[in-house]
């Protein structure tokens, strides 16, 4: 039994709660100051399908692998391909008013790409590479045949 008085317990509640909400925005601002300083969060597959999960409409999925990569290995439903040589020129092609996830084989190019987005004032959520994705069995979608 606590045999602290009521004061000292509402007291305890009130400081864990702040301090969580603290160490939430401390979350909230080291994903912002990532964004700010052009390094870009590496997502693993486990964050990736969380991601997915969690913000379907407000996403936007670039794969800037080249387009055989993704014919032979498959990427994300809903994916939009631009290869990473190509970003800077097909800028217009990705929306600004959608939080992005950029992807290659091994995240590699996926950084690179982001670092391109977030130089040009896109929100970028994180990078990832697609090779472990794959290796959990996790879906992938493969473009139509011509």
């Amino acid at each position: 039994m606590d045999r602290r008085p009521a004061q000292a317990l509402t007291y305890t509640v009130e400081m864990k709660t702040l301090s969580l909400c603290a160490l939430a925005l401390l979350g909230v601002v080291g994903i912002v100051s990532a964004q700010s300083d052009g390094k870009t969060k590496s997502l693993t597959h486990d964050e990736l399908r969380q991601v997915l999960d969690s913000a379907k409409k407000s996403l936007f999925f670039l794969d800037v692998r080249e387009p055989k990569e993704i014919e032979d290995n498959g990427s994300i439903k809903g994916y939009v391909n631009i290869p990473v040589g190509q970003l800077e020129s097909r800028l217009g092609e990705v929306p600004k008013d959608k939080q992005i996830v950029t992807a290659c084989a091994h995240g590699k190019r996926a950084g690179t790409a982001a670092a391109i987005l977030v130089k040009n004032g896109y929100t970028v959520l994180g990078a990832c590479g697609l090779a472990d994705w794959k290796d959990k069995n996790h879906p992938l979608v493969f473009p139509e045949k011509k």
